[in-house]
């Protein structure tokens, strides 16, 4: 479906004068004029809108500011549900969407309204209601926004902050637009008496929504597009748009607490918020069609992020005064089994990293491991944590949480969610962020929200979380840390460019098939198929760079692709986790049996290394139940490691004196081994 963006077509001249009439009143427009304008548009309006949201997956909500059945269809000879199709459906409206089947540009001619049956008060009405009030516009405005309350025993206008008045529960007064309403019930006013017209129809109880074509869908490309790349992951609704929905949100909110009959200081609360909504959108539907002011912010930059609590007094774009935590804290047995972040199996790889040096860094189950690929000599071996491993500069290897950044509750100077492993000491980081780090990572409130940050308190621009789907989630990065693969899937979403917030490549567009001269390289490991049943324990198998301008990606299907073609396909067993080096030359493959190296230029198998000795170290002990053995492996990485701990040690962990016992009475368990077995071909 393609939708209409850039520039709709113009509005009628009369319909165009009529919502000129409205929203942007020349200075000699009087008020007999614009209410005749509301009237005549809300006689023209097909329709009121009974819902906030403008669209869903790229489709217009029923009921919404973009909705089909109100402004027509999107596709001409097209109902919503595509029932009618064809000149010879012309001008039948559908049983089933409700949706007339037209030629016409009718997206461009119809308009609709917002009921607002507690009443809204236009800008360039308040003069002549103030006045036939008493009052003064500021006074006015302090009344309709609940700033200030109009006594009923003398009449006096009383600010709520007043402290020269008895607040007491003897005390009478009203406030709000309902105060408005009745008071001008009983005053005339000659022009509009003459016109037929009551005071009281100067506070409006409808709004007109101008057509689509008014206020269309925008798509910026961007130079780093490609063919690959079409369009973003979504069309992009401007501030006019989000104005109109900001509204209705408010009227239909107020609507149902008029229908609960909700107390009279929570209405009044809604009804100033409904009136600061109007005028914020009559401001921007003010101004001209195509007007910069109502497109949508640009997506390229940075912006500083919504303050909160302690961050209320920071200067965005200064650095934060905030230090990383030490290691990341590992969750107690119960946690890490219901979230299913340890897997069943110990020697699962959950992610991997190339960094300088020839190292290899891998993230298994319960411990991490440090190999020189091209000898297989074991370096470090240290218990892996809850945060995942996101890739490695210099001498550091980044680290992140599963929710992002977040600040302890105790000490707000400590920033928690990203971490920091030296290589060559195992150390934590315990300071200030080192300056040749990269700042950008995922942040995540709920589940469902993602987007882009980095430590100094900057947020990628509005836009970059529409790239991402459902429950969206890093699945990869770049060696360089530029781009981050962003999606609620490991073979869906969008690659973002991290210095300016926007999606550069789609990765649903690279589905081209490989050709019969594409090189092969046989990989040592389990087999592709068979892993429905542990699904939640593979890894995602994918990787991206981008060395000297040139896209480099790994989908989860096995094939290497340059700029979108099939380049590289890698067959025989499964990859569950994988990178490229900070050259974006050669690429880490690792699955539960070996780990390879390859050579992207030259599609050839460098080294690799036996992973299984691995598996009896790592193994779970059968003395234990699977939630003790699951937390002792998470503290100390292999059981070898744990059982040269005191038996106190263990106890503090929650196993008892005879599960010690038992644990000590088993055959000991083997080490890891120094050295892996390697293979160069």
């Amino acid at each position: 479906m393609h939708l209409r963006i850039l520039r709709g077509m113009p509005a009628p001249p009369d319909l165009r004068a009529l919502l000129d009439t409205f929203f942007a009143p020349a200075p000699a427009t009087g008020p007999v004029e614009l209410l005749r304008a509301a009237a005549e548009l809300r006689a023209r309006s097909s329709g009121a809108l009974t819902s906030a949201a403008m669209l869903e997956l790229r489709r217009p909500v029923d009921g919404g500011a973009w909705c089909q059945r109100l402004f027509g269809p999107l596709e001409s000879l097209r109902c919503r549900c595509c029932r009618l199709v064809g000149a010879e459906h012309r001008g039948e409206t559908c049983e089933r969407c409700h949706v007339l089947c037209t030629d016409e540009p009718l997206r461009e001619q119809r308009v609709a309204h917002v009921d607002v049956p507690f009443g809204i008060v236009h800008p360039a009405l308040a003069p002549r209601i103030a006045a036939l009030l008493g009052l003064s516009p500021e006074e006015l405005r302090a009344v309709l926004l609940f700033e200030s309350v109009i006594v009923l025993a003398d009449g006096r206008l009383a600010p709520q902050d007043d402290p020269d008045v008895d607040w007491n529960d003897e005390l009478s007064y009203e406030t709000g637009v309902a105060a408005v309403r009745r008071r001008l019930a009983a005053v005339v006013d000659p022009e509009l008496a003459a016109a037929g017209l009551s005071a009281a129809a100067l506070v409006l109880t409808s709004v007109p929504v101008p057509p689509p074509g008014e206020r269309p869908l925008y798509h910026e490309p961007y130079l780093d597009e490609d063919r690959w790349f079409r369009a973003l992951w979504s069309e992009r609704v401007g501030r006019d748009n989000e104005a109109i929905m900001a509204f209705t949100a408010r009227a239909l909110r107020g609507v149902r607490l008029l229908e609960l009959g909700a107390p009279k200081l929570l209405l009044d609360r809604d009804c100033a918020a409904a009136q600061q909504a109007f005028e914020a959108m009559r401001d921007l539907l003010a101004r001209p069609p195509g007007d910069p002011a109502r497109a949508p912010e640009p997506l390229s930059g940075w912006h500083p992020a919504p303050l909160r609590g302690e961050d209320e007094d920071h200067v965005p774009g200064t650095l934060y005064p905030f230090r990383l935590a030490g290691a990341p804290a590992v969750g107690d047995a119960h946690d890490r089994y219901v979230h299913h972040r340890a897997p069943h199996r110990p020697e699962v790889p959950r992610a991997c990293v190339l960094a300088e040096g020839d190292r290899a860094l891998v993230q298994l189950g319960y411990l991490m491991l440090l190999v020189h690929w091209p000898t297989g000599h074991v370096l470090w071996t240290i218990p892996a944590t809850e945060a995942r491993l996101l890739g490695a500069r210099g001498d550091w290897a980044l680290f992140g949480a599963k929710y992002g950044r977040q600040l302890d509750l105790e000490d707000p100077t400590v920033l928690r969610g990203l971490y920091a492993l030296d290589l060559n000491s195992w150390t934590w980081l315990e300071g200030h962020y080192p300056e040749d780090m990269p700042a950008i990572f995922v942040e995540k409130d709920e589940p469902e929200d993602a987007w882009l940050t980095d430590w100094r308190g900057q947020r990628g621009a509005p836009g970059a979380e529409d790239c991402s789907g459902d429950r969206a989630d890093e699945w990869t990065r770049s060696p360089d840390h530029r781009y981050i693969w962003m999606s609620s899937a490991p073979d869906d979403g969008a690659i973002l460019d991290t210095e300016r917030g926007v999606a550069v490549l789609m990765l649903s567009h690279m589905r081209e098939p490989a050709g019969a001269d594409v090189p092969t390289v046989a990989l040592t490991g389990p087999e592709r198929d068979g892993y429905d049943e542990i699904e939640d324990q593979v890894g995602s198998g994918i990787a991206i760079a981008r060395p000297r301008g040139e896209w480099r990606t790994l989908l989860p299907d096995g094939r290497l692709r340059r700029e979108g073609r099939v380049a590289l396909e890698f067959t025989a067993a499964a990859i569950e986790c994988a990178a490229f080096d900070p050259t974006g030359d050669r690429l880490l493959l690792v699955n539960r049996d070996a780990l390879h190296v390859v050579d992207v230029e030259r599609g050839l198998l460098l080294a690799r290394l036996d992973l299984r000795p691995l598996a009896p170290a790592l193994a779970l002990p059968e003395s234990l139940p699977r939630e003790l053995a699951d937390l002792v492996l998470a503290h100390h990485g292999t059981l070898a490691a744990a059982l040269a701990q005191p038996d106190e040690h263990l106890q503090a962990l929650g196993l008892e004196a005879e599960q010690v016992a038992a644990l000590r009475a088993e055959p000991a368990p083997p080490s890891i081994p120094y050295m892996l077995e390697w293979t160069c071909p």
